[in-house]
């Protein structure tokens, strides 16, 4: 890992298909502003997401496993008759429907196995007409953010529910990208889902006394999807699109409320349009049409994305007004020095390792002090940064020991140090995990040059 191959603050992984920039009015969100292409996993995502929210207004959060369900089905239904009937006029308002539908069918037959009565399920039908509609969408969207985060809730679990159900993902890309196991996560989401039966929390945005605790966690998970979308953990996919597409929207509907609007929120969504505008020279394809990395000293910087940069750099001014210093932006900072460089040779090395101190001083994480090592090698410093490995490696090893970058940055410093063996074998031990195959290439094509 090295900036020379163009790492990044996000989740302490190198980063960089660009993923663009959602429409930044409440059109961003708009329940029926196009169609919904069941092939096409941003739109599904997003579809999905808001008839889940809209359900939930309606019914309760303790709801939620049969929502799920109904809305799983409703998709289901659309597969089998859209491709029959053609699309609907408006698709979303016809999945809500049929979602609600399903739901007060699951909702009638448990009853009955419940032997309970059958009655007072269906909702009158002036209540039904405006599923779909536009009015409310926005709310509804914050509404299931934050009832995704509810304090009831462990931090570990509020992260597995709001990408389960505000941004859509499976099981098993959670499980990437918190790199836990796969049944763990199952396991957290069945507890998630029951506390929120058992508490029974409204379906509201929470008071302002209440919003930054659960803004903080609502942010947090934008950063983990992005991250994701960034630089995926498995496949032959550099980068996934669709996740860097999702978060931008979210942390879009976020700084449109003026409740959330906050400084943190500002500075985020600065360090992700700022790194999402290199994401077209990031990597590209070879005659074989696998996917391979580019560096950053390489990339075509022609290609960065100069509306998303200009996002960025307003997004970032407007964090600066905030009283706050958050990790955010640390982390917009160091984007900022990268992409505002006119050149690789013009990037100013010692002031994004200051920009790191910074950064570790307000949200001390092991990554950041790799990435800050691989800064302190670009301008000069290799030898220093190997001391400062050198004098708490044990630690080190325990922090870091299973993640492949840790080796992959030593392999780095140590190139940097004239030290090719000790490099040929940090290579070698990084080679041994699980990377994407983007990463693995680049890997060995660096230690191929040692």
């Amino acid at each position: 890992m090295s900036d020379e191959w163009d790492t990044a603050p996000i989740g302490g992984l190198p980063y960089g298909s660009d993923a663009g920039l959602p429409a930044e009015s409440t059109s961003a969100v708009k329940a029926d502003a196009g169609p919904v292409e069941l092939h096409d996993p941003r739109a599904f995502r997003e579809a999905a997401a808001r008839v889940t929210a809209q359900l939930l207004r309606r019914y309760g959060s303790a709801a939620l496993p049969r929502v799920e369900d109904a809305v799983q089905d409703a998709f289901v239904a659309a597969a089998r008759a859209w491709p029959l009937s053609g699309t609907p006029t408006a698709p979303l308002a016809w999945l809500a429907r049929v979602a609600q539908r399903r739901f007060l069918d699951r909702q009638r037959a448990d009853r009955r196995l419940e032997w309970e009565p059958d009655a007072g399920y269906e909702q009158p039908a002036a209540e039904l007409a405006d599923l779909g509609n536009d009015e409310g969408v926005r709310d509804d969207h914050l509404r299931l953010l934050f009832l995704c985060c509810h304090p009831s809730l462990s931090p570990e679990s509020r992260v597995a529910l709001t990408l389960k159900c505000a941004t859509q993902l499976s099981v098993d890309e959670i499980a990437r990208l918190l790199r836990a196991d796969r049944t763990a996560v199952a396991q957290r989401l069945v507890r998630a889902k029951r506390t929120l039966r058992d508490v029974r929390p409204t379906f509201v945005v929470p008071p302002a006394a209440d919003v930054p605790q659960r803004l903080n966690d609502v942010l947090g998970v934008c950063y983990a999807l992005f991250a994701e979308g960034h630089l995926a953990t498995q496949g032959d996919a550099l980068v996934r699109p669709e996740l860097c597409h999702e978060a931008l929207r979210l942390l879009l509907l976020l700084v449109s409320w003026p409740g959330t609007a906050q400084a943190e929120t500002h500075a985020l969504l600065a360090l992700l349009c700022l790194t999402a505008a290199r994401l077209p020279a990031r990597h590209q394809q070879d005659l074989d049409g696998a996917w391979v990395a580019v560096s950053l000293r390489e990339q075509d910087r022609a290609q960065w994305n100069r509306p998303l940069m200009a996002r960025g750099m307003r997004a970032l001014a407007a964090a600066a007004q905030g009283p706050t210093y958050s990790r955010y932006h640390a982390e917009a900072e160091i984007a900022a020095l990268h992409t505002l460089a006119a050149s690789w040779e013009a990037t100013p090395w010692p002031q994004i390792v200051h920009a790191y101190d910074r950064l570790l001083r307000t949200a001390p994480h092991p990554a950041a002090r790799l990435s800050r090592w691989v800064a302190m090698a670009e301008s000069g410093a290799a030898t220093e940064a190997l001391a400062e490995i050198e004098a708490d490696l044990d630690a080190l090893e325990t922090q870091m020991g299973t993640w492949p970058e840790w080796p992959a940055t030593l392999a780095f410093l140590y190139e940097k140090a004239g030290q090719r063996d000790r490099a040929d074998a940090a290579y070698a031990r990084a080679l041994q995990g699980t990377v994407p195959e983007p990463v693995r290439q680049y890997w060995m094509t660096a230690r191929s040059r040692l």
